[in-house]
């Protein structure tokens, strides 16, 4: 039996993928076959490449300052950030430099910007394709890759549980990081809007003025404030992904999906990747069971059906 485990979006809560991954083996469960979007898609070419725990040490070593200066903020054409650091990193010591190198089959998706259409890649140029499978609307520029624009996978495809199975997958693990998802008025007395906006507008506002300026409230003002436009972005962002996974996985529901509680956890909090490894290892803690459960009953089916087929074949 091929176990694929298909890797959700979710920009800084992402890092949990880590603790459940290193979780699961624990567990002794074997993956053959990784799909990703977005962070999911950074975190799976790293595990697929086997530089998982490199990527851990170095993920929870960052600081705010540290993910500002990597980000690249500035005004650009497609997006506030070029994200040109991160995506070295990952080529010079997280991944392979392409698919067909990789110790696992690694598939990404991302979105033709134009089209709409969700694009999957399982070969060539590794950090190209995670590029585009990372690029946030309005936050990072898009990537122009095989005569296409692309942007996010999470646009249309968030958890792709196909992508696993396009792979070869008999069972697939998925990991939704959007499950717990709670829409928050934006527009709070300043007080309340102050605490809520803090976690994504303070990690730009720590930028120059001009980026300060746009993306964080005045803070002398007593009134109701309205949203700021990280504010709009992000949230906007969330429904989105909300939505559209709840779709996704209705349409092509996995074998077993973990889903850990990230509801207080910022899109771009990514100095918090220690205790977001930690919750990824305490969610698979809580469905060890019923893990463990799936994989016996799966496994069974996929005997029987064998049975079956060589049983015809003889006859």
């Amino acid at each position: 039996m091929k176990i694929g485990l298909a890797l959700g979006a979710g920009a800084a809560r992402g890092w949990t993928h880590i603790g459940i991954i290193q979780a699961l083996e624990k567990l002794g469960v074997k993956i053959d076959v990784v799909a990703g979007c977005s962070i999911g898609a950074y975190v799976g070419a790293a595990y697929a490449s086997g530089k998982l725990e490199p990527l851990k040490e170095w993920a929870c070593s960052l600081t705010e300052w540290q993910i500002l200066a990597l980000m690249g903020v500035g005004i650009r054409k497609g997006g506030i950030a070029s994200g040109e650091k991160v995506f070295t990193k990952l080529a010079d010591e997280f991944c392979a430099p392409t698919f067909e190198e990789m110790q696992k089959p690694f598939a990404c998706v991302a979105t033709d910007l134009y089209s709409g259409r969700e694009v999957m890649f399982s070969q060539g140029p590794l950090d190209k394709c995670v590029q585009a499978s990372c690029a946030i609307p309005a936050l990072f520029s898009p990537v122009s890759y095989q005569d296409r624009w692309l942007v996010d996978g999470a646009v249309v495809n968030p958890v792709p549980v196909n992508l696993c199975r396009q792979l070869g997958a008999d069972f697939v693990i998925a990991v939704n990081l959007n499950a717990d998802f709670k829409p928050q008025r934006l527009d709070k007395p300043a007080e309340e809007h102050e605490k809520m906006q803090k976690k994504n507008d303070d990690f730009f506002s720590k930028s120059t003025n001009m980026v300060k300026q746009w993306f964080s409230h005045d803070e002398k003002e007593t009134a109701p404030q309205p949203p700021s436009i990280l504010g709009v972005m992000t949230s906007s962002l969330e429904i989105l992904q909300a939505r559209v996974t709840r779709s996704r996985l209705a349409g092509d529901p996995p074998d077993v999906l973990i889903e850990p509680y990230l509801s207080d956890v910022g899109l771009m909090e990514f100095h918090r990747a220690e205790e977001l490894c930690q919750e990824g290892e305490r969610t698979v803690a809580r469905l060890a069971e019923q893990i463990k459960y799936q994989l016996v009953i799966e496994s069974k089916e996929i005997e029987a059906e064998d049975l079956d087929n060589i049983e015809n074949a003889e006859q």
